[in-house]
């Protein structure tokens, strides 16, 4: 059984062992993302955001005004609601904090007797729900949808009308789907982000307590993955469409009318704005913007953010115009190197004692 969510400021330093700054029964809803936000933008009150540098708090300056900051000693001071982490167990305390909000289903030992469809999920009448799909506990799924076998939708996951699941998709817990989706065969949607926090007892996985949503009319090819943040949303905008076997990391937000094309890699916490393009077999580090209307060209890696409407291509990338420059230079490299130690043996003998 579920352990109830922490429900107040004193409920859940007690949950995490930790000490707190301010109003004991302060109500909390859980824990949001500070790095999401834009320095302008103000905290939610009634959740817990995760400072651990000073840096962090001088790219968001109104931190200190709303909901309530888990931070060590030396910066809890700067807070009027903190949760006050022991120095060098920040990370450590952050785990614990998305462990107590963690919503991934637990499952009681045993064969269970339910059938493949959970008594509580909601099928719209003329949804098609094929041999050997699995529904689970409160799933939904719209009008004329049609789930393929080896289909599964796992707790509370929802799948908008009209869209298509071909064999073997899964879609995580506590995901959503919009209208008109097509997702084919061996996609996963909601796994888990790659998070891990190696400290001096170990590496620890860091819970990904987010999900996914995805919009209308988007269709996403074979053998993809697309997986949940770690506390907000990955989020793929309508009309988007990936090839095969494109990975999207966590945290990222995927804008409308993009194409990635098959075998490319996007980082985590990636931000690809409207009308990109990513073309086959490209790597995006994490934590860059892919500015509206830019172009990445094939077996490209991109290490720094983009400009709008600019193609990148090499690795690493950098605008078309410039790598043409860079090439054509190239291409003259072996007879400027001829050129170059001629000058060089007429200068040795110009310098010679015997000349």
């Amino acid at each position: 059984m579920t352990t109830p969510n922490p429900t107040s400021l004193k409920e859940l330093a007690a949950r995490l062992g930790l000490e707190f700054r301010g109003p004991a029964d302060y109500p909390i809803k859980g824990p949001r993302d500070i790095e999401a936000l834009s320095p302008e933008q103000d905290l939610e009150e009634n959740h817990v955001y995760f400072i651990e540098t000073p840096a962090v708090l001088k790219r968001h300056p109104k931190a200190a005004e709303r909901g309530v900051i888990l931070c060590g000693a030396a910066l809890a001071e700067k807070f009027p609601r903190a949760l006050v982490a022991p120095a060098g167990k920040e990370r450590l305390s952050l785990i614990a904090l998305l462990d107590a909000f963690d919503k991934t289903p637990k499952f009681p030992a045993g064969v269970s007797a339910e059938p493949r469809v959970h008594p509580s999920a909601r099928i719209a009448a003329s949804a098609a729900i094929l041999p050997g799909a699995v529904v689970m506990e409160g799933a939904s799924v719209g009008e004329r949808c049609v789930l393929y076998p080896g289909v599964v939708l796992e707790p509370f996951s929802a799948v908008g009308d009209d869209t298509t699941l071909f064999p073997g998709v899964v879609l995580g817990h506590h995901c959503a789907l919009g209208r008109r989706v097509i997702v084919h065969g061996g996609t996963v949607i909601g796994a888990d982000g790659f998070g891990f926090y190696d400290g001096p007892t170990g590496r620890h996985k860091i819970p990904q307590i987010g999900n996914v949503v995805i919009a209308d009319d988007v269709e996403i090819g074979a053998s993809c993955t697309v997986d949940r943040a770690t506390i907000e949303t990955t989020t793929i905008g309508q009309y988007t469409k990936l090839d095969d076997q494109v990975h999207v990391g966590h945290n990222c937000r995927i804008g409308r009318y993009i194409y990635i094309v098959g075998n490319s890699a996007i980082g985590g916490s990636v931000v690809i704005e409207d009308g990109a393009m990513i073309s086959g077999m490209v790597i995006v580090k994490d934590h860059l913007r892919i500015a509206a209307g830019s172009i990445v060209m094939g077996l490209s890696g991109v290490a720094q953010d983009t400009e709008p409407k600019t193609a990148y291509f090499g690795s690493p990338a950098r605008p078309a115009r410039q790598m043409h420059k860079m090439h054509a230079a190239l291409e003259r490299l072996p007879e400027l190197l001829v050129k170059v130690r001629e000058l060089e043996e007429k200068l040795a003998r110009l310098q010679s004692p015997a000349a």
